[in-house]
């Protein structure tokens, strides 16, 4: 099954909230998909925007906070090294937690809980500290993990 392929299904399976069946993968296998997020807000926090884009596969689809879509590693890169000029080039993410579900031996998703500081809001203030999850879809490919597909989610208060 190629590549596109296995991370639709992988979309698929999360969106309709697949139970049950889900394939096990050993430690080393999660504690290397874990690996990819760490480094996901490794990279964010040094605002290196290269770094960041090598997580995805060149075909990766990123989905941010506001709904704006970008498909392929380039177009990722470009968006976040643009943010992180200018409203994100202070920020500071944390990783809470993350959980990790195999669907397949290669195919996982990782679903991660975040903090955002220091960034600056619209008005060019500094932005009120905000929490989230980040959904991300990873493959592996050649013995290497990365993302294919990323969902970014404010958690907003509900007045």
């Amino acid at each position: 099954m190629d590549r596109k392929r296995r991370a639709s299904i992988a979309v698929l399976a999360v969106l309709i909230g697949a139970a049950g069946g889900a394939a096990r993968a050993n430690g080393n296998e999660e504690q290397a998909v874990r690996s990819v997020v760490e480094r996901f807000a490794d990279a964010w926090n040094r605002h290196d925007m290269d770094a960041f884009a090598r997580l995805f596969a060149e075909d990766a689809d990123f989905v941010n906070v506001v709904g704006i879509r970008w498909v392929g590693r380039p177009a990722i890169r470009e968006a976040h090294a643009a943010t992180h000029a200018t409203i994100f080039k202070e920020s500071r993410l944390t990783i809470e937690q993350t959980d990790v579900r195999f669907l397949d031996p290669d195919v996982a998703v990782a679903r991660s809980r975040w903090t955002l500081v220091g960034h600056t809001a619209r008005d060019g203030q500094p932005g009120a500290p905000r929490t989230g999850f980040l959904t991300n879809v990873l493959v592996q490919r050649d013995g290497r993990w990365e993302i294919a597909v990323s969902q970014n989610t404010d958690i907003v208060s509900r007045p």
